[in-house]
C-alpha cells in the first residue's frame, strides 16, 4: 500500500509538471480567422521594413448585408480609396494563413492602410446574402473595386495569396495609369 501511494504521488507530480509546461507554451492565441474579422480593427505593431515608424492599424470592416457593403463602397469612393472585399469562412485553413501570414506582412499592411478600404464577409455565415451577387465557390476570395467603384480583376483573387505575391498585386492595382 505504501508503494502504491508513492507511485501515485509521483504520477500526480509528473502530471502537474506536464500541465504547467503545456500551459506555459500556450501563450500564443490559437488560429481563428473569425476573431480577426469579427473585430473592426486588427492591431499591428510590426515595424515597416527600412522605416522607423510603426505600421498604421488596419481596419477590417465586417459587413453582413448588401446595404452595408454599398455604404463602404460609397465611403471608399468618397475617400478616393480602392475597395478590397475579402471573403473568408470559419475553419478555412487558407483563410487562417491569409490572416496570420499575408495580412501580417508589414509591406502588405502599409500598402493596404494607405490605398485601400478593407471590407470582409464571413461567407460561411452570410452566404445566402452574398451568393447571388458574387457566386463564390471557395474561400479565401478577394475582389477589388477602383476609386470610382468599378470592379477590377475580372474574377478577383481566389485561394491563398502569399505575402510577397499579394503585395505585388495590390501595389500594382493601386498604381495610377
Amino acid at each position: 500500500m505504501n508503494n502504491f501511494i508513492k507511485n501515485f504521488t509521483v504520477v500526480v507530480l509528473l502530471g502537474v509538471i506536464a500541465f504547467f509546461i503545456w500551459k506555459r507554451n500556450q501563450t500564443e492565441e490559437p488560429l481563428a480567422p473569425q476573431g480577426l474579422m469579427e473585430t473592426t480593427k486588427m492591431e499591428k505593431v510590426k515595424k515597416v521594413e527600412n522605416y522607423s515608424k510603426t505600421v498604421p492599424k488596419l481596419i477590417f470592416n465586417r459587413v453582413k448585408s448588401l446595404e452595408k457593403l454599398a455604404f463602404y463602397q460609397a465611403e471608399a469612393i468618397k475617400n478616393k480609396k480602392f475597395l478590397m472585399l475579402y471573403f473568408y469562412s470559419n475553419g478555412c485553413y487558407y483563410c487562417e494563413k491569409m490572416k496570420n501570414i499575408t495580412f501580417s506582412d508589414s509591406r502588405v499592411q502599409k500598402e493596404l492602410s494607405e490605398n485601400y478600404m478593407i471590407v470582409t464577409v464571413n461567407y460561411s455565415e452570410e452566404k445566402e446574402i452574398f451568393k447571388e451577387k458574387f457566386n463564390l465557390h471557395a474561400t479565401p476570395a478577394i475582389l477589388f473595386f477602383d476609386q470610382e467603384g468599378n470592379s477590377m480583376l475580372e474574377d478577383g483573387l481566389h485561394g491563398y495569396q502569399g505575402a510577397e505575391d499579394f503585395f505585388n498585386k495590390i501595389e500594382l492595382l493601386a498604381e495610377p495609369f
